[in-house]
């Protein structure tokens, strides 16, 4: 086995700063399992149609995420 580069590699990238850890934290949680439901069982969609609701669904997904209470620390 070969092992390429340093044990510490990608350590650099994660902040110092408890502040900044928490808001990443914040944001990585809001990734977690959405709220925003999702239809279950059988349609009958055209592919415009179907293309149009997951769409609508992936805009509100964006919505949740970019949230100001995910980026400012404030729960």
């Amino acid at each position: 086995m070969r092992i390429v580069g340093t044990s510490r590699a990608g350590a650099d990238d994660a902040s110092v700063n408890p502040q900044e850890a928490w808001v990443r934290g914040r944001v990585l949680d809001a990734m977690l399992p959405s709220p925003v439901t999702v239809p279950r069982g059988v349609s009958r969609l055209t592919h415009l149609q179907r293309n149009a609701l997951d769409d609508a669904r992936m805009v509100e997904v964006a919505r949740r995420l970019n949230t100001p209470g995910n980026t400012s620390g404030a729960t």
